[in-house]
């Protein structure tokens, strides 16, 4: 029987000698996964004028036609933009999180090429998206119509992405069902388990989130091995077979 202190132990022993190198991998996945856009207008009035005042006078300025071609016109660059934004969420950072899973399942046995972040991009390589994206979708439904679904689907789906990691060629239908018996019985250790690190996360709140970056290695490490002893169970347990779930290949190290 797996324990919390059990599985950061076996977190740290895979991370020996292997935590920079999953450092930047772990990085390269916040920064896809993250980011975005700031920017600052400056608009100047006269001292004698208030900030209402100021507008008001240049919108009287403005014929209504400008000020509808500028509604349309904003209204299509943020249509463009979601629509980007979805397409990098979609065909790049969730895609991403399938092989940072993969990374460091492999990096369990051994030194791992950081090239391996980037093997879910291979054949089949839409069928990882599409999964992710129909999996993902059901998860926001869920949380739209009422959180407490949202969660539990949440929990349900949390081994997708490992599933997808060790075969790629999984249906949406097979992966959400085999994460879903996986995880019957274990959402709340789950949950637990992702409590634990919770001191850790006060810490990196105080160095303004610069901590996170350094304690991703050590979390994704730590759910690896969650993963590996969720799938020894469904192994044990007659759920699934080693036709379907194959292992990770090793790679040499470079």
């Amino acid at each position: 029987m797996w324990t919390c202190s059990l599985l950061k132990t076996n977190a740290r022993q895979a991370l020996g000698g292997r935590y920079w190198r999953s450092f930047w991998v772990c990085l390269v996945v916040s920064l896809v996964g993250g980011g975005g856009y700031t920017g600052s207008i400056n608009l100047s009035f006269r001292s004698d004028e208030t900030m209402e005042e100021a507008v008001r006078y240049a919108l009287n300025q403005i014929p209504a036609t400008v000020l509808a071609a500028s509604a349309i016109a904003l209204a299509l660059i943020a249509l463009v933009s979601a629509a980007l934004a979805i397409c990098w969420s979609l065909f790049l950072a969730t895609p991403l999180r399938v092989g940072c899973c993969r990374y460091f399942m492999e990096s369990r046995q051994g030194l791992t090429p950081f090239t391996t972040l980037f093997s879910v991009f291979r054949t089949p390589y839409l069928n990882v998206v599409k999964v992710q994206f129909l999996t993902g979708l059901k998860i926001v439904l869920g949380t739209l119509l009422f959180i407490i679904p949202g969660i539990y689907w949440s929990y349900c789906y949390a081994l997708v992405p490992y599933l997808l990691a060790e075969n790629p060629y999984l249906t949406t239908t097979r992966a959400m069902e085999l994460s879903k018996e996986i995880m019957y019985g274990e959402k709340w250790h789950y949950f637990v388990l992702e409590l634990s690190f919770i001191g850790w996360n006060l810490l990196c709140v105080l160095t303004l989130g610069i901590g996170s970056f350094f304690l991703a290695p050590y979390k994704e490490a730590t759910f690896a091995e969650f993963y590996a002893a969720m799938r020894s169970k469904a192994m044990n347990q007659g759920i699934t077979s080693s036709q379907e779930l194959g292992g990770f290949v090793r790679h040499e190290a470079y």
